[in-house]
């Protein structure tokens, strides 16, 4: 089963909105991949308060499941918040790169009943997962460097590294964000990857629908689950 992410990185408050409640996107079963950005990690920012959806006063289609990519130093006040204020929020996603001990972290998101994620960057070796003391339920690699929308996937590297990912740990749930679309989730998957995000290939559409169900449906995976 491949499990396909819409991806949002938004840049204010309507922004956020607009993707989370588009009318007819979000059906029974998708997961929202939320991109956090606070300038900390990566430098760029972006528009991350989950108070702008509790401000919504009804939900036509309801909310889809939310997991969070935090891409910050300091995650757990922003899980929190987003734990506290949209039920919906299944899992947080923190960097290997953050600068202090990472599981701790991890233990404090499992304390919140989330799912947990490791995302590593291109330059970041899977190896490090291994001296976890528990592993994640989830590994991001990133095919991009992390902070903007649109870029081209780094290819063999990052399909070396994904393989080499599934090689080390092979129950592990392994998605990929940055750079999916069409042409190069494929690819990704045949390395060994099980999910992966997409936000350029289908917000830079006119009808993201269609966009999201092209990809779903006509894409050549391996095994990929219909919604």
């Amino acid at each position: 089963m491949i499990e396909v992410l819409p991806g949002i990185l938004a840049q204010d408050a309507t922004e956020l909105r607009e993707k989370l409640f588009f009318p007819g996107f979000w059906q029974p079963g998708m997961t929202a991949h939320v991109d956090i950005l606070d300038g900390t990690m990566f430098g760029a920012t972006c528009f991350c308060d989950a108070a702008a959806i509790a401000a919504v006063p009804t939900s036509p289609s309801g909310l889809p499941t939310i997991e969070l990519h935090c891409m910050v130093q300091n995650p757990m006040s922003i899980i929190e918040q987003w734990k506290s204020i949209v039920p919906e929020t299944i899992r947080a996603i923190v960097h290997a790169e953050i600068e202090r001990p990472i599981a701790p972290i991890l233990d404090q998101i499992r304390e919140l009943e989330l799912e947990t994620g490791v995302a590593l960057c291109p330059r970041t070796s899977p190896d490090i997962l291994g001296d976890l003391p528990q592993l994640p339920d989830r590994v991001l690699i990133m095919g991009v460097e992390p902070g903007a929308s649109g870029q081209t996937f780094l290819s063999e590297p990052i399909l070396a590294k994904i393989r080499r990912t599934r090689s080390l740990y092979h129950s592990l749930t392994i998605a990929v964000d940055g750079g999916m679309n069409m042409e190069t989730a494929p690819s990704a998957v045949s390395a060994g990857a099980n999910a992966f995000i997409a936000t350029h290939a289908i917000w830079s559409e006119k009808r993201p629908h269609d966009a999201y169900q092209h990809l779903t449906h006509s894409t050549p995976l391996p095994g990929i689950h219909k919604i």
